[in-house]
């Protein structure tokens, strides 16, 4: 029994020892499931071609800065107002069309014999203009409500017959010794009657007329004395536009302009230099004589010849001549100097005088259907703005007649009818 029970001790003690040592197992870290592979060191051998340099890496380019508009310098530019000399009359701003910055300022200055004006409007009254000094006129957007000055007023005070010139249209807007006037489509602005003549002794003439322009836009202009021709246009752009036309461009654009209506002039002189003429009745002729004309072909009634055409007229005694206008003229016979004037100034006690229109040229007079060469004949004005467009004087007595148109006999706009015994 004893030699059993120290077996068992044996054994017993030989399990606790083998349980204490798998007990030691169990809490130790676990191994890696693989050993890592063993890397051989890499051996460094000298590179058969040198390295190439990589280049520095370059600093970013700032992008500039957009440059920043400046406004141009003001400049002072020209257009001319109307061409041609004595008889002859372009109505036309030369050039039609200008380009210029705000700032700018154009002078217009005549270029013709004939009077003209140089006019902006917004389409709405004067100021100081009455109802019945203005006329319809479409053409600057005041919706539907435009009115422009008409030439010719009644005299305050006077009777039915007296008219003078309309003071909107004859005298400036801008006031006496103001300054430069600037426009910007609001408001009218006139630059009254330019012409050639001065106004009084030792009186500069009223040739030029200078306007601002102080906001972009595209406006019209007008002459008030030749309406429906004499059309212009002024683009304002802003002031930081550098294309824009300079002064020798314009003057070049301006004499272009001018060339093709300059030959029609003399196209149109050609077309009635021969006379016209119908058989009239009891074996006498019926001739025909334009006062005043334009080229026929083109139609273009800018550019008008002031005569008679022809000049001179030979008929015979019994015969009739009738003159026709498609403008503003008259066919005037006055045998007692001085001829009578077209327009009478009368001064005020302020202010501009009173442009009176003469009754003597503004009324027909005909004292006898034949000519009697004591008296004065008149057919009053002839042309769309008038009554009538034609007029006929009967002529049986010989001898060498001379009349004139009382609108343009400064011009040198003069007759001569010659009669011939039958």
């Amino acid at each position: 029994m004893q030699k059993v029970s120290a077996r068992l001790l044996f054994l017993f003690a030989l399990s606790i020892m083998i349980s204490v040592l798998l007990g030691a197992c169990d809490s130790a870290p676990a191994a890696p499931t693989s050993a890592p592979a063993t890397t051989a060191p890499v051996v460094q051998t000298q590179p058969t071609t040198a390295p190439t340099a990589v280049p520095p890496t370059a600093a970013p380019t700032a992008i500039p800065a957009a440059p920043t508009a400046v406004a141009q310098a003001p400049r002072k530019l020209q257009v001319l107002v109307g061409a041609g000399k004595e008889t002859s009359d372009v109505n036309v701003f030369f050039p039609s069309n200008v380009k210029v910055r705000v700032g700018d300022t154009i002078t217009w200055k005549l270029n013709s014999d004939e009077p003209h004006t140089v006019t902006f409007s917004d389409g709405k009254a004067p100021q100081g203009a009455t109802p019945d000094s203005l006329v319809p006129d479409p053409r600057f957007g005041a919706g539907g409500k435009d009115v422009l000055p008409y030439f010719a007023v009644n005299v305050p005070g006077g009777g039915p017959g007296d008219f003078m010139v309309n003071p909107s249209l004859a005298f400036p807007s801008r006031a006496p010794g103001g300054p430069v006037e600037s426009f910007s489509g609001a408001g009218f602005v006139n630059s009254g009657q330019l012409s050639n003549q001065p106004p009084a002794p030792n009186a500069p003439p009223p040739n030029t007329f200078d306007l601002t322009f102080s906001k972009p836009g595209i406006y019209q202009y007008i002459c008030l004395l030749h309406l429906n021709p004499m059309i212009g246009w002024v683009e304002v752009v802003p002031a930081t536009t550098a294309d824009v036309p300079s002064l020798p461009d314009i003057i070049a654009q301006g004499n272009k302009e001018m060339e093709p209506l300059n030959a029609l002039l003399s196209m149109a002189r050609g077309e009635f230099k021969d006379p016209q003429k119908d058989a009239g009745p009891n074996n006498t002729t019926l001739w025909y004589v334009h006062a005043g004309f334009s080229e026929i072909v083109s139609g273009d009634q800018r550019a008008q010849v002031l005569e008679f055409g022809p000049k001179s007229l030979t008929v015979k005694a019994g015969d009739t001549v009738v003159w026709a206008s498609t403008y503003f003229h008259t066919v005037t016979f006055n045998p007692t100097p001085p001829p009578p004037e077209f327009v009478i100034p009368k001064p005020q006690p302020n202010g501009p005088p009173q442009l009176l229109l003469n009754p003597q040229i503004g009324a027909p007079a005909r004292p006898s259907p034949t000519y009697d060469p004591t008296k004065f004949y008149n057919s009053g004005a002839l042309g769309p703005f008038a009554a009538a467009n034609s007029w006929s004087l009967a002529f049986d007595k010989p001898g060498s007649y001379d009349y004139f148109c009382a609108v343009h006999r400064d011009q040198g706009m003069k007759g001569t009818i010659v009669v011939q015994p039958k």
